[in-house]
């Protein structure tokens, strides 16, 4: 016994002996080879350049493409704001004004109506464009609590600013607020509520939820209660008569090769971007975009110019694909469009809800969840029948006074689609069906599915692709840390043709 546990000892020492010198052996080549500096074949001059030019080009590429992306909502807000300008008095038909005015949408949205973003009639939406150049402008909203209501307000970036008035927050008690200017110094009146703008040009959002035709002189009512007063006119209140439209803007007409980044530079130059996108800002230095000075190629090497022109004709097709597909995918086919905590810092999210929506919620007033695509991976057309299957479980949960919707748009125009019942959305405040273990099913088809299914009919077109969009205002809490988390899935869209 002590004889074989003495050799056996000696043969593991043996062996690892073995095993050592054999791993010195075959790592040493490896040490040196790691240990040595690959060598860098020499390059002729000439070579060297080209080499050097080539990689200018392709970071300022790189750069200027995401400057793209960056500042597109600023370029929907000079939209907008041009829009405004030309105008004499309220549309009525879309929530737009003259600056400095109210623009009350005075009627639900139709298949006939042309907005420049997607339309909903879930809420009555009025729209205002701030300039708050000369002064502050106070905004005084009624009291509003019988439905969901809220008051989304934005910068020039189309970056949401804290809410002030809403449902969730005030619970919709009357509320006088002042918006008031980067550059403004004053004393306000007391008993306003304060918003302090990053910038100038200020857009607003209210949003009165509506039930149909008969609902609407009830949100006419709180429309007609709310007003814009400038400061100067503030006495104890509203004067009664709207602030005056600021000076109209002059405006370099930019054309030709690198007119979207001259634009730009002229709008940050008004607008100059939050602080606090000083990565942004570090990176559109580098060429030559700097806030406060006129965009000038001229002064960059032919390489970063060519760079930069490459990405000012790719930036279009970039953009029209983060419009399909803004926000973060989940396991169903959806996107959720605002999952992202600080969704200032999602560049292609916001830039994609700019030009769509014009502007989003924060999760928790409202939750937004985009769809193009069947569960079998096909877009979504028209011609085909399909079913969405919410379990009991995956219904959406809501505060008091919140609600769902499903809405049915075109995939390019992301307008309403005509249907022989002119029904547009579903959702919480309909009359649907439930099944017997409380899941809801929702048919999506050019025709009727018959008898009572009819309720849960949401008619498609007979041709043509298109979208869907689940819209979920006032979602519990639990329902926006599932959002962020990416743990709600809404049903995927079955095929059931």
């Amino acid at each position: 016994m002590t004889f074989d546990s003495d050799q056996s000892g000696r043969a593991r020492r043996r062996a690892w002996r073995v095993a050592l010198l054999l791993g010195v052996a075959l790592a040493a080549p490896l040490a040196a080879t790691s240990s040595e500096p690959t060598a860098t074949p020499t390059l002729a001059p000439r070579d060297a350049e080209a080499q050097d030019a080539a990689a200018r080009e392709e970071l300022a590429y790189a750069y200027a493409l995401q400057a793209y992306v960056f500042a597109f909502p600023l370029i929907i807000t000079e939209r907008e704001r041009l829009r405004r300008e030309k105008m004499t008095a309220p549309a009525g038909i879309e929530p737009a004004a003259p600056i400095n005015r109210l623009g009350h949408m005075i009627r639900l949205a139709t298949a006939q109506g042309d907005l420049p973003y997607s339309p909903n009639n879930d809420t009555v939406y009025t729209g205002v464009a701030l300039d708050l150049r000369a002064g502050p402008i106070i905004l005084r909203m009624p009291d509003i609590r019988d439905r969901y209501v809220s008051v989304q307000v934005t910068d020039a970036y189309i970056e949401n600013q804290p809410y002030l008035y809403s449902t969730r927050v005030n619970g919709g008690r009357a509320l006088d607020i002042a918006f008031v200017g980067p550059g403004w110094q004053g004393d306000l009146p007391p008993g306003l509520a304060v918003a302090r703008m990053p910038t100038n040009l200020t857009s607003i959002a209210i949003r009165i939820a509506v039930h149909g035709e008969a609902d609407l002189a009830a949100v006419r009512r709180y429309q007609d209660a709310m007003s814009l007063t400038a400061l100067a006119d503030w006495k104890d209140g509203p004067s009664g008569t709207p602030p005056p439209a600021p000076a109209v803007r002059a405006r370099t007409r930019h054309e030709g090769d690198f007119a979207y980044f001259r634009l730009v530079a002229d709008l940050m130059a008004e607008n100059p971007p939050p602080a606090k996108q000083v990565g942004m800002l570090a990176m559109m230095r580098r060429i030559g975009l700097v806030p406060g000075k006129p965009f000038d190629p001229a002064r960059l090497d032919p390489a970063t110019r060519a760079g930069i022109l490459r990405a000012e004709m790719e930036g279009p097709k970039v953009i029209d694909l983060i419009r399909r597909t803004r926000g973060t995918p989940t396991a169903t086919g959806w996107t959720a469009n605002r999952a992202a905590l600080a969704n200032d810092f999602d560049y292609p999210t916001r830039a994609g809800n700019a030009l769509v929506g014009l502007m989003g919620n924060d999760p928790e007033e409202a939750l937004y969840f985009n769809n193009f695509f069947g569960a079998d991976g096909q877009a979504l057309r028209g011609g085909r029948t399909y079913r969405l299957h919410f379990k009991a479980g995956d219904i959406p949960r809501t505060d008091a006074l919140g609600f769902w919707s499903l809405t049915l748009y075109d995939a390019r125009r992301f307008q309403f689609i005509d249907n022989p019942l002119n029904r547009y959305a579903l959702g919480s405040r309909d009359d649907l069906i439930r099944n017997a273990d409380g899941s809801v099913d929702i048919y999506v088809q050019p025709t009727a599915p018959g008898g009572a299914r009819d309720r849960n009919w949401l008619p498609s077109p007979a041709s043509g692709d298109f979208k869907l969009t689940l819209r979920i205002y006032m979602p519990t809490p639990e329902m926006v840390a599932a959002y962020r988390q990416s743990s709600y899935l809404a049903p995927p869209v079955e095929p059931a043709d």
